[in-house]
């Protein structure tokens, strides 16, 4: 256990995460902005359980959803319990390997025997550890992990040699020794992955001016009707030669298919064939046999069928009953791409399925029922195929991390002693990132919790933007409907990023109707505004970053603290290419993998409406329909909340690049108040605004220097103490927000009865000031903050003067 004779230090939290902290509710809800310390939030949460309420280490779990996060939450509680220091310079030590930082975080474990006895995890790594203490009630607990890639290090466990997709094309391999599926799998992987007749539709039909449509074979041929005859032909085992040149004394033409088993040609007549007269004539006269078929008998299979038998099979002495085996790596030898992604799909359906938990006999029915031949042949594929794999995996000992999630809840659920014991022991449960859960995962949390259980839930529902990966934003939206007798605490200060950045994002994603209102508030204030390029010229926008990014490191920015943001890879490859020779090395990421991050400078890419623009709203395939349906708003929705997350990464400065006569709506939910103009057009529209030249906050002609960065407006610098001066700041800014809308009023009167008293003094401001005598004179504390001395003549009752 730890040192009880010390309590936990609160005096770091504000008044809301204090509140947070030493809450006695049984079930919280603690909404966390960006930016808002949720991490040391819930991580003092843990502490003052220990340290305050005396509660057992072991009795408190915490879960997170990445290895990562759960690390650094682990790394967290370290350094905050490791006097020394030594932990956090071993932490920000460059070049350490992660075999190293996972070393000496296990020394540390071991060093301060009551951190070993939390339960900080994944929550997929919490179900293996279950699994593997009782799951033999419900599995074999000498499992392996499969998981979707070689070598995934989610978390540390058995894992098994072979990846999720390794086993689905093994299963394929095995069902496609059934002739059947192996043509329809390969019809389905032509149609649809090759010639994309889905997409098409002028290629339902024929197509005498080029060959769009390829045969079981390869063949390329004219009509669906003309490709159904070549795959009737090759299913059978008979060779055919399509569209044959034959010469007829000085004619040439070229029938549709030659059969030498039957030495026949045969001739497909449709109503957009060229006349065939004239060809049956000369065939006659060549003394070869051509026989017709018809376009109208295709439409009905079974009829059409009948129709070849007659006339082809009929003709053909040879057995046909010892038909060539087909092997599927001759099969898909030339489509291994295309195999590959069709194999993604049905793992992504296979998710799906286990996360909506709908019960696998009505996903096949409604997706026979499909009025689309696509979907249909999708799931009449995809189904044997997820059955075997299932089997496969069960006969093999494997889970995958959905199984961890479904024998877990399976084996608390049948088995209500071993229940009730986890219950037990854990009396305290801390879940992070609540917003990103889903179904599973908090079904899981209910059968941990009981009613005497502390479920303490740290999220933010304005950065939930996993909804493809199946989390379900309405368990945050929603909390106190899936949690009786809950209560909801917002953190609302935001430490990370200037009051612009802030005020922007926060108007942004309030256009979104499915979220909690909050009042988020920046803790730093002014700063440089958001800038927006408007590229006019393709190009222009790569040259604004080099130059602007050059700009910054020049002013010691390093950088690491410079991040370039896109919703999607395609968006930056061009611009990687430009500054890949400037030497630095400058962060691309995506907005989904850049969630949690921070740095200096944030550009965010594409910002435009044409094409491949940003917002994005990906209406997934129908395929996946039939498990979740989606709809435009609600995926708009979540863009928006990519948009905001993509916002808040920015600490200082942020560039958005746009495009001339595009521009993104997300842009234009971006109100200009908060957006940096050009000087020229403020000198014109605005009365001539002056700006700070070094943090661009706007001044009043009196002021003599900046009121937030101290930069000295015009003459010759006073030489003051920079790092005092940054001290006396985060004095101020830490004035408790619920003195603010006091004074709110005090100040407007203020500036205008005294405009070099445009803020005023507060009563610790002038102990500040008191205490800095002897260091500055008053008069130059005055001038320093932009405040006239007579501002300390009178006092107002809550003790702020002015």
């Amino acid at each position: 256990m730890k040192n009880l004779s010390t309590k936990t230090d609160l005096t770091s939290l504000n008044d809301k995460q204090r509140e947070a902290v030493i809450s006695e509710s049984k079930r919280l809800l603690v909404l966390a902005g960006a930016g808002s310390g949720k991490t040391k939030t819930l991580l003092h949460k843990i502490n003052y359980l220990i340290d305050d309420k005396l509660v057992d280490a072991k009795n408190i779990l915490a879960v997170t959803f990445t290895k990562n996060a759960a690390n650094e939450m682990l790394d967290r509680m370290i350094v905050s319990a490791d006097k020394t220091g030594y932990y956090e310079t071993f932490l920000k030590t460059k070049g350490i390997t992660v075999s190293e930082r996972n070393k000496e975080r296990q020394n540390y474990l071991n060093k301060f025997p009551w951190l070993s006895r939390l339960t900080i995890k994944t929550i997929h790594s919490l179900c293996y550890q279950i699994i593997k203490t009782d799951g033999v009630h419900v599995f074999d607990n000498q499992f392996k992990i499969v998981a979707d890639k070689k070598g995934n290090n989610e978390f540390i466990g058995n894992i098994a040699e072979e990846s999720v997709s390794d086993i689905i094309e093994k299963v394929t391999i095995n069902l496609s020794q059934n002739k059947e599926f192996i043509l329809r799998l390969k019809r389905y992987i032509l149609d649809y992955f090759v010639d994309f007749v889905h997409i098409d539709n002028a290629k339902e039909e024929f197509r005498p001016e080029g060959k769009f449509f390829t045969s079981l074979k390869g063949d390329k041929v004219r009509s669906k009707s003309e490709q159904y005859i070549a795959d009737w032909l090759y299913r059978n085992s008979i060779d055919y030669v399509y569209e044959p040149e034959v010469k007829v004394g000085k004619s040439t033409f070229h029938p549709d298919f030659f059969i030498p088993q039957a030495n026949v040609y045969l001739e497909h007549i449709s109503n957009k064939s060229h006349p065939s007269f004239w060809k049956e004539g000369k065939m006659k006269i060549a003394g070869n046999t051509c026989i017709k078929t018809f376009d109208d008998a295709t439409h009905n299979s079974a009829v059409f069928n009948e129709v070849l038998d007659r006339v082809i099979k009929g003709r053909i002495s040879a057995d046909l009953s010892s038909a060539t085996v087909l092997r599927y790596e001759e099969e898909f030898s030339n489509f291994r791409k295309e195999i590959k992604r069709f194999f993604r799909e049905v793992n992504e359906v296979r998710n799906k399925i286990v996360n909506s938990e709908k019960p696998l006999a009505q996903i096949v029915e409604e997706a026979s029922k499909s009025e689309f031949e696509r979907v249909r042949m999708f799931y009449e594929l995809a189904i044997p195929i997820i059955n075997a794999f299932n089997e496969y995996c069960t006969n093999r000992s494997y889970l995958d991390f959905d199984g961890l999630l479904t024998k877990s809840i399976q084996l608390l659920e049948e088995y209500p002693k071993i229940r009730e014991r986890y219950r037990d022991k854990y009396k305290y449960i801390l879940v992070d990132e609540f917003q990103d859960v889903n179904n599973l995962q908090v079904k899981l949390l209910n059968l941990l919790t009981k009613k005497e259980t502390q479920l303490f839930c740290v999220g933010d529902d304005w950065q939930s933007i996993y909804g493809f990966r199946g989390s379900e934003i309405g368990y945050i939206v929603n909390f106190k409907q899936h949690f009786s007798d809950s209560e909801l605490l917002t953190l609302n200060l935001n430490y990370r990023s200037t009051d612009s950045i802030v005020n922007a994002s926060t108007e942004a994603i309030k256009k979104n109707k499915f979220q909690i209102p909050k009042d988020i508030k920046a803790v730093k204030r002014g700063g440089q505004k958001i800038k927006i390029f408007y590229e006019e010229q393709e190009g222009q926008s790569n040259s604004f970053i080099w130059e602007t990014i050059e700009k910054h490191i020049e002013e010691g920015i390093s950088p690491e603290e410079i991040l370039v943001l896109y919703r999607r890879s395609a968006m930056a490859s061009d611009l990687k290419q430009v500054l890949k020779g400037s030497g630095h090395k400058i962060q691309f990421k995506t907005i989904h993998s850049a969630k949690g991050l921070e740095a200096k400078v944030v550009f965010i890419l594409g910002l435009h409406s044409n094409k491949g623009g940003f917002p994005d709203p990906w209406l997934q395939d129908k395929i996946y329909q039939v498990i979740k349906p989606t709809n435009y708003d609600y995926l708009l929705e979540e863009e928006r909340r990519l948009f905001y997350v993509a916002l808040t990464r920015a600490k200082d400065y942020l560039y958005l690049i746009s495009q001339k006569g595009a521009v993104s709506d997300f842009i234009r939910d971006i109100p200009n108040d908060f957006v940096f103009q050009d000087q020229a057009e403020l000198d014109e529209t605005t009365n001539k605004i002056i700006l700070c030249s070094k943090c661009e906050s706007k001044l009043e002609e009196h002021f003599k220097f900046c009121p937030e960065c101290g930069e000295k407006i015009g003459g010759n610098p006073i030489l003051y103490d920079a790092d005092l001066f940054n001290k006396i700041k985060t004095e101020i800014q830490a004035i408790p927000l619920e003195y603010t809308g006091y004074l709110e009023y005090h100040i407007y009167k203020a500036r205008l009865e005294n405009p070099r008293a445009y803020e005023p003094w507060s009563s610790r401001e002038y102990e500040l000031l008191e205490q800095c005598k002897d260091k500055f004179e008053m008069e130059t504390l005055c001038e320093l903050f932009g405040r006239s001395k007579d501002s300390l003549l009178g006092k107002l009752d809550d003790g702020a003067v002015f």
